[in-house]
C-alpha cells in the first residue's frame, strides 16, 4: 500500500507492507524535486522505490536533483527510473561550492 503525507514544505510517499514502512520517497512541495528516497535493508530491488516514483509522478511531474547534489545511489535511482533533472537555478544551494562558484573544481589540488 502506498500512503502520502504532505506538509507545506514536502510530500512523502511511503510503501507500507504489513504495517511497516519499507520504502519512502520525499519531494519538495514547491519544485517537486526528489529530496530523498530510501528502501529498508532486505527490501531492495523489489520495485518499491520505482512504484513510489510513479505514484508521485501520477500526481504531478517530479524531478531529480542536479547530478552534483546526488549520492551515488541517488544517481543510479535517477538513471533507473528516468525522468527529468530539475533546472539548475531551482536546485541552487547556498552552501554548495559548485552552486556558488562556477570556477570551483572539487578535483583540483
Amino acid at each position: 500500500m502506498i500512503t502520502k503525507t504532505a506538509s507545506t514544505e514536502e510530500v512523502t510517499y511511503s510503501m507500507i507492507l504489513d504495517g511497516e514502512t519499507v520504502s519512502f520517497l520525499t519531494v519538495d512541495a514547491e519544485t517537486r524535486k526528489v529530496c530523498n528516497v530510501e528502501t529498508a535493508n532486505g527490501h531492495e530491488r523489489k520495485g518499491y522505490a520505482r512504484a513510489l516514483w510513479e505514484a508521485a509522478n501520477a500526481e504531478a511531474e517530479c524531478f531529480h536533483d542536479v547530478e552534483h547534489h546526488r549520492t551515488e545511489a541517488g544517481h543510479l535511482f535517477a538513471e533507473a527510473v528516468g525522468g527529468e533533472t530539475i533546472a539548475p537555478e531551482l536546485a541552487h544551494v547556498a552552501d554548495c561550492a559548485l552552486c556558488e562558484d562556477a570556477d570551483f573544481n572539487p578535483f583540483e589540488d
